[in-house]
């Protein structure tokens, strides 16, 4: 389900968990956004660009809500928090929306530790690529993993994203270039 009305675009699925909804990151979600980061930092590390504890203050958050409010209003980025009831289990963002000839978007998520194995990361890739094929009339969704990240693996293509190659070095993740497996869907799949 999805209901918009502007930067406010709300998305639910069905979880193995329970329903999840995505949301825009809003200012009243900093300190759980904060503690889920802090709490997560160590398990996140191998997959993601280092991110400093230190960032995750009230100043840091507030321009982070001006950046992405710019790119929704722009239509280059639609970032979400992923919420299971009243708690935040992660994120889900669809970046580097590309019109045009393209009609793509990039996908990326992450879980709190805590809280995976139970679909809620397939429940949020899902979401997100019915909203930006029905939502934003995109082409192409596409998701970059490391190929020892079995979990994300296993949520793509439960996700019915085709495996398409690898891109050597395509992220500095952890202080070191990663080549990623990059999977894709497209509207017709």
């Amino acid at each position: 389900m999805v209901k918009s009305r502007g930067i406010h675009t709300v998305l639910s699925s069905n979880a193995a968990g329970g329903t999840i909804r995505l949301v825009h990151p809003r200012w009243a979600d900093f300190e759980a956004w904060a503690e889920l980061r802090r709490t997560n930092a160590e398990y996140l590390r191998p997959w993601e660009p280092y991110v400093s504890t230190s960032d995750l203050n009230r100043s840091a958050y507030r321009s982070r809500l001006s950046r992405l409010k710019k790119l929704v209003q722009q239509d280059r980025a639609f970032p979400f928090h992923i919420f299971r009831g009243d708690n935040l289990v992660g994120a889900c963002n669809i970046t580097h929306i590309e019109r045009g000839t393209a009609q793509s978007a990039k996908l990326g998520y992450w879980i709190g530790e805590s809280y995976t194995g139970r679909g809620f990361a397939r429940a949020s890739v899902r979401a997100a690529s019915d909203f930006c094929f029905s939502g934003l009339g995109l082409h192409r969704v596409e998701a970059a993993v490391q190929s020892d990240n079995a979990a994300s693996i296993k949520v793509l293509e439960a996700s019915e994203f085709t495996f398409e190659g690898t891109a050597r070095g395509l992220l500095k993740i952890n202080g070191a270039w990663r080549d990623h497996d990059v999977y894709a869907k497209l509207s017709g799949d």
